[in-house]
């Protein structure tokens, strides 16, 4: 499979001295300027490595440092920025990324950087992708997009209701804006809104309850939505057939 990583950067000139070091190193490089087109790619294409830069105007790429962190946990993230402080450092690092170089750049640094980093990455998602998410009485298998209970079965869900559910189970207990949530469901309908978000719950909360009697989702005041059960990762059961 091709290594691909994905540039974020209303800055072409930067997309331009990469492309080179970037290709040399193995890695096939797509570039975007917009949070918008970025969350867009993320959403419908496969990518090893996210390089971001912060300053996009009026919009700031943590945003989607964050979600990049819990929608793909395996991705690697490296910002790319002028904010060259301490406190923004430690800034963009807390907010999921696992490098940070301030500009301006050098390319054949950030290549070596991108390639270790992209091998880490693939590793990991091997290691993450396939696994089941256990909590209280259930079990979310993502490859099959499949919700299950211990004693009740399978527990119908509309593919909206799955992704949302499965987003808030490997949130890590971190709230999710109503605006996070939606960004789930954005590339299958673009005109959903907040309040889809509130009414995707409420299925799941009823679905959930009918089958265990309780539900994980809390209700986070004036913030949205998070995931109050401790969530276990299980191998599906293939892969433990082939590693013994």
């Amino acid at each position: 499979m091709v290594t691909r990583a994905l540039l974020l950067d209303d800055d072409t000139l930067i997309a331009k001295l990469l492309h080179g070091p970037l290709s040399n190193g193995g890695l096939q490089l797509s570039h975007c300027k917009t949070l918008e087109n970025a969350y867009r790619l993320l959403n419908t294409e496969h990518f090893d490595l996210l390089l971001v830069d912060r300053m996009l105007g009026s919009e700031d790429g943590l945003e989607l440092v964050r979600f990049a962190r819990i929608h793909y946990p395996a991705i690697g993230i490296i910002i790319l920025s002028g904010k060259s402080q301490t406190i923004d450092r430690i800034v963009g690092l807390e907010s999921g990324a696992d490098d940070y170089v301030p500009k301006p750049l050098d390319p054949r640094e950030i290549a070596i950087r991108a390639e270790r980093l992209a091998a880490r990455a693939r590793v990991m998602m091997r290691l993450t992708n396939g696994n089941i998410l256990k909590f209280q009485s259930f079990s979310l298998d993502p490859l099959a997009r499949i919700l299950s209970h211990c004693d009740a079965g399978q527990v119908p869900l509309t593919g909206k209701e799955f992704d949302v559910l499965h987003c808030l189970a490997r949130s890590g207990n971190r709230p999710m804006s109503r605006k996070m949530l939606l960004r789930t469901i954005h590339d299958r309908d673009p005109c959903t809104t907040d309040r889809t978000i509130d009414t995707l719950i409420s299925n799941i909360r009823r679905k959930l309850r009918a089958v265990a009697g309780t539900d994980p989702v809390c209700t986070i005041r004036g913030g949205g939505y998070a995931f109050g059960a401790l969530v276990t990762l299980q191998q599906r059961p293939e892969e433990i057939g082939e590693g013994a």
